[in-house]
């Protein structure tokens, strides 16, 4: 049963918002938008490549989404790819979705991220999320993240994201290539304000193959957790990750993968939200357990 809060209309930089608050247990706060398919790095482990979107959709699409995120009770929206940076519209749609008083991130490979743009728009950026999987330039070479300067180029770019007083995130894959390291001098100089680890995944028709070689049991990838408690990661193992993000795809489409595949809903464009969210779920439970909500 759907019960609606309702607050009078309110006009911000061309932004028309109904302040409406959705009043339910399962309440949909955070949403993950891959606003663009492709991307300039390759890593192996990728299952966000989307090989089969060629189109993009127009500004005044890119925007109406983020209004039907809203009414739907959206809090947080996390732009990410594919690469963002590559994405033409990133910037209009960083000022509607601040329009919209939401709390905005982008998750990037750090590559593209330029002082110039964080210099017009780091006013409508609440977070970056970066990703760094290892210390060592070798082995984020050879999991295909960059060109072997990778993690001086994260150094980099999170200086520059303190500079302009975005706060940091670092999201690190873990592998059979990294989980026995130890990343604690690295983390402890990047002081990012949240460090997410994940384990591997493989998604048949996305990674498969190329994965395979880097998968890790449980175990291995628990290993890693408790040699870095100290410094509080969140940690998603597969089970955990599986099923607990709503997620949209370049076109508006919601996706999950639950079932161990990619699946996709009709566009939002076309449908109702809730209706298009209704044809692949979302598991709030796992949602909660992994610390989706915090203080953002």
């Amino acid at each position: 049963m759907w019960r609606f809060a309702t607050n009078p209309l309110i006009i911000k930089e061309g932004c028309l918002v109904y302040k409406r608050h959705i009043i339910r247990e399962n309440n949909i706060i955070s949403v993950n938008w891959h606003v663009w398919p492709h991307c300039n790095y390759k890593c192996s482990f990728c299952f966000g490549k989307f090989i089969d979107i060629e189109d993009k959709l127009e500004l005044e699409d890119s925007l109406d989404i983020i209004i039907k995120m809203v009414d739907l009770g959206v809090s947080k929206i996390t732009f990410t790819g594919g690469e963002p940076f590559l994405f033409p519209h990133l910037g209009p749609i960083l000022i509607e979705s601040k329009a919209c008083d939401l709390t905005t991130m982008i998750v990037s490979n750090g590559s593209l991220i330029t002082e110039e743009f964080l210099e017009e728009y780091h006013k409508y950026i609440d977070w970056i999320g970066l990703s760094l999987d290892s210390a060592n330039e070798q082995t984020e070479h050879e999991l295909g993240r960059g060109f072997g300067n990778h993690v001086q180029l994260v150094q980099t770019v999170c200086e520059l994201i303190k500079k302009f007083g975005i706060k940091l995130k670092i999201n690190s894959v873990i592998t059979s290539l990294n989980y026995q390291e130890d990343m604690f001098e690295m983390i402890v100089e990047l002081e990012p304000e949240r460090w997410k680890v994940f384990q591997v995944l493989k998604v048949e028709g996305e990674n498969d193959g190329k994965v395979d070689p880097l998968l890790i049991s449980e175990e291995q990838f628990m290993s890693f957790v408790n040699r870095h408690k100290h410094l509080n990661p969140i940690y998603e193992s597969n089970n955990l990750f599986r099923g607990s993000y709503v997620m949209l795809d370049p076109l508006g489409r919601f996706f999950q993968n639950s079932k161990g595949h990619i699946e996709y809903s009709r566009s939002i464009l076309d449908v109702d939200p809730l209706e298009a969210l209704a044809e692949v779920g979302w598991d709030r439970e796992k949602f909660l357990e992994r610390g989706g909500i915090y203080e953002w």
